[in-house]
């Protein structure tokens, strides 16, 4: 198992980052505007001894540099293209926007050598260029049609290999942005994005319209328990709020958006019982009388412990970690829209191998975040 640390980082724009916290959308996560001069590192880090049967995932988190545009290379898209690139059957791409060189490339290729390749993508980031190319290249895009969002961001290779995560297909999404994504190879689980895809690119169904039919939503890879579910077909935020309220030891959180409030009663009212819990929040929008930060900053209980992030461009996370053992990630905002109108998805992780990757990140942007 590898966990790698790839530079990225973004430039937002205030009154649209505001709008994204409000309304729970991801508006502002990838502007393609000009960024200010930095630099692109890889830094392979040593894992602790896992067990043998931990090498079926890898974890990758980003460490926000945002060099300019032209000195974007090295990043997670390349890996992710790469896969690609090494595809038999077909891949599948469903992603909130898509912009990457590396991945629209691989993608175009593929087609070209006669593997099929589906994409679906939100209506509001239907007309990027990125998504013009893969059109005039025989590929078909699906768009939602609709108000709330396809907010999905994942990648099935030969119904196999998937990817998902917190990550953008997007140069900014890549290089300059706090994300997460694993890579799983498992079939089984592999089988529910597929059907997931289905819906959306062969039935054009969407949100809540969506049939509730994920294949293997408990399963165990390599002696670990997952859980997945996808939404707004399934409610995700009650699954969640569940989860926190087994917490007995600790919660760590990193939140883009956080404005949902089953989850955020479940964990004060977890505090509230003596269990700690910390969080960092992407700053703009923070602030706001939506987020659950002003109320968890001015908790009474003296276990909750909040802070706003070091990132100038986004901290586009969205992690819940409990007792160190169980993660929860995905594509899922804590938010009303994802909850009830977005498709998204989350994956539950019971594994204090795989936690003590999420623990690790958290408390690097934690220390970022400063106090």
């Amino acid at each position: 198992m590898n966990k790698r640390n790839v530079g990225l980082g973004t430039l937002v724009l205030v009154i649209i980052a505001v709008i994204s916290i409000f309304i729970g959308r991801d508006l502002f996560a990838d502007l393609g505007l000009e960024e200010p001069p930095g630099g692109t590192t890889i830094t392979a880090v040593p894992p602790q001894q896992p067990p043998s049967s931990a090498n079926w995932y890898e974890i990758y988190f980003t460490n926000p540099i945002c060099p300019p545009e032209n000195e974007r290379t090295g990043g997670i898209d390349e890996t992710i293209a790469a896969d690609i690139l090494a595809a038999q059957t077909q891949v599948d791409v469903a992603a909130f926007e898509l912009n990457s060189e590396p991945i629209v490339n691989a993608l175009i290729d593929l087609e070209k050598r006669g593997i099929p390749v589906r994409v679906v993508t939100d209506t509001d980031n239907a007309d990027q260029t990125s998504i013009n190319r893969l059109r005039r290249n025989g590929i078909s895009v699906v768009e939602d049609k609709r108000s709330g969002l396809m907010h999905d961001k994942f990648v099935v290779i030969d119904g196999r290999i998937l990817y998902t995560g917190s990550l953008n297909y997007t140069t900014n999404g890549v290089y300059c942005n706090n994300n997460n994504l694993v890579r799983i190879d498992s079939s089984r689980l592999a089988a529910n994005y597929s059907a997931e895809m289905d819906e959306m690119y062969i039935d054009r169904r969407f949100g809540p319209d969506s049939p509730d039919n994920t294949p293997h939503e408990q399963l165990t890879i390599g002696g670990v328990q997952i859980e997945n579910y996808f939404g707004s077909e399934k409610e995700i935020a009650p699954i969640i709020a569940r989860a926190v309220a087994r917490a007995q030891n600790e919660i760590l959180f990193l939140a883009f958006s956080f404005t949902e409030d089953q989850i955020g009663e479940a964990m004060l009212g977890r505090a509230d019982a003596g269990v700690p819990l910390r969080g960092v929040f992407e700053t703009v929008g923070a602030e706001s009388g939506f987020s659950y930060f002003p109320k968890m900053d001015t908790a009474v209980s003296p276990n909750v412990q909040v802070r706003l992030d070091g990132n100038p461009r986004v901290m586009h996370h969205k992690v819940i970690i409990i007792d160190r053992q169980t993660v929860i990630f995905g594509s899922f905002n804590f938010s009303a829209s994802a909850n009830d109108r977005n498709d998204e998805n989350i994956l539950i992780v019971h594994d204090p191998t795989f936690a003590n990757y999420f623990v690790e990140e958290f408390e690097t942007v934690w220390q970022e975040a400063g106090g």
